[in-house]
């Protein structure tokens, strides 16, 4: 796609997003559309804190020092720590920020003359807060019948659970997600969550938006699209519900292992904490796995002859393999098993990621500069486009507050007075407030 002038434009440029995106499942939405090139424009307020910046006004110490603490830079809760989040620094690049007062007259018309100039609102709070701030779709809707309005709360906004609020670990946990995911020899007290259920909803609303976007080419008319976080995560569960559905079978913890393949999962390799996780999807490729085990005969062996042997005597084969595995390096190995068609890979820890050699060829990572935490790298887009790049992306996160002048004077035509008035007035602002909650 080419502009006016011949220059190339990403695919969602000219795109206006508001934004209302917390946590991590909106935020997740809101970085793909502006990877894409969309205008995402944070809608924020200096009288309530962004569930994405912070949790609480002041953080204590005792915070910044337990795990969660890692996500601010340095464990640095000094003011404007919002602007040092890890979390929206990484989920909010290329966004523009602006704090509006929206339980002030001045303010809530003043979101309502931004909706006039937006394409899609997107909003991710509980269910009842749009129609508690009264920016709920009938009141959108009036005011911008072309504005694609989408809400995605945990359980959606209809049913007995509708009120309901959660995060990650609890919606894995009532789909499902949890039970499979455990141990085979503990109970659901040692599954740790993964928080699964964020990125999986924020990327399907990526692509409904995108959907209503091409339909409004075609109709001209908006609408509002409504997903719940919980559902999206459903459809990640197909082995185990197509099998309840069709087999009447239930089942239960899976560990590392598969529904069908044998061997598979993660075995010990030389050295501190080194591991191979290994998927074996078929006889050719056990032979080759044997054979570089040098135990060529465990192919023909009954018990291990065809997958179905396999699956029934995974206690058997797995210790003969991690005897094998926890004598070699998990580089040595991943290189050697794919070099014979066998599915392995090492099992990288955080920091190696940014030296894989594969990342590194492929420009993966990307380096962002802020004034708040200098520059750092993030991970790249999720798709190359041959024809409009996508990196590098279109910039660094927002400071709280960052655009309030550029998007009420270039978007809006607010003068130099009314801008003023409004921060004397502290609808708008670039400090949290004291009691800000």
């Amino acid at each position: 796609m080419t502009s006016d002038t011949g220059e190339r434009m990403l695919p969602l440029e000219g795109v206006r997003v508001l934004s209302q995106a917390i946590v991590w499942a909106g935020p997740f939405g809101t970085m793909i559309l502006s990877d894409l090139g969309a205008d995402v424009i944070e809608v924020e307020s200096i009288q309530h804190l962004n569930p994405t910046r912070a949790a609480v006004r002041h953080l204590p110490d005792l915070f910044m020092q337990s795990p969660t603490g890692a996500g601010y830079l340095n464990r640095d809760n000094s003011e404007g720590f919002w602007n040092r989040s890890a979390t929206f620094n990484y989920a909010k690049r290329g966004h523009r920020s602006i704090t509006l007062d929206l339980l002030r007259p001045e303010g809530l018309e003043l979101f309502y003359s931004l909706v006039r100039e937006a394409d899609v609102f997107l909003e991710n709070n509980a269910a009842d807060v749009v129609e508690d701030l009264k920016i709920d779709w009938p009141q959108l809707s009036a005011i911008n019948p072309k504005l694609i309005m989408v809400r995605f709360p945990g359980f959606g906004i209809s049913g007995p659970y509708r009120h309901f609020k959660g995060y990650g670990a609890t919606m894995e946990a009532i789909v499902g997600h949890t039970m499979l995911r455990g141990y085979r020899d503990s109970d659901p007290s040692a599954t740790p969550p993964i928080y699964h259920g964020d990125p999986t909803a924020g990327a399907t609303v990526a692509f409904a938006i995108q959907s209503a976007l091409y339909a409004r080419e075609r109709t001209g008319e908006g609408q509002l699209i409504e997903l719940s976080q919980g559902e999206a995560i459903v459809h990640h569960l197909s082995y185990a519900l197509m099998d309840a559905f069709m087999n009447d079978r239930i089942h239960d913890h899976w560990g590392n292992r598969h529904p069908w393949m044998a061997p598979y999962g993660l075995f010990p390799c030389k050295g501190d904490d080194r591991w191979l996780a290994l998927a074996v999807d078929s006889d050719a490729a056990f032979a080759a796995l044997a054979g570089e085990m040098g135990r060529p005969e465990l192919a023909t062996e009954p018990r291990f002859a065809d997958v179905s042997s396999r699956y029934r005597n995974q206690d058997v084969l797995e210790p003969l393999i991690a005897d094998w595995t926890r004598q070699h390096d998990d580089h040595e190995l991943m290189d050697r098993l794919q070099a014979v068609g066998v599915m392995a890979t090492m099992v990288a820890h955080q920091p190696e990621m940014f030296h894989d050699p594969q990342l590194q060829e492929r420009g993966y990572f990307i380096e962002l500069d802020h004034p708040d935490t200098g520059p750092r790298r993030y991970p790249g887009p999720m798709a190359h486009f041959e024809v409009n790049p996508l990196t590098p992306v279109r910039g660094r996160a927002p400071r709280l507050g960052e655009h309030n002048r550029e998007v009420l004077q270039d978007i809006l035509k607010l003068d130099d007075a009314q801008v003023q008035h409004l921060l004397d007035e502290q609808v708008i602002g670039d400090v949290y407030l004291e009691n800000a909650r």
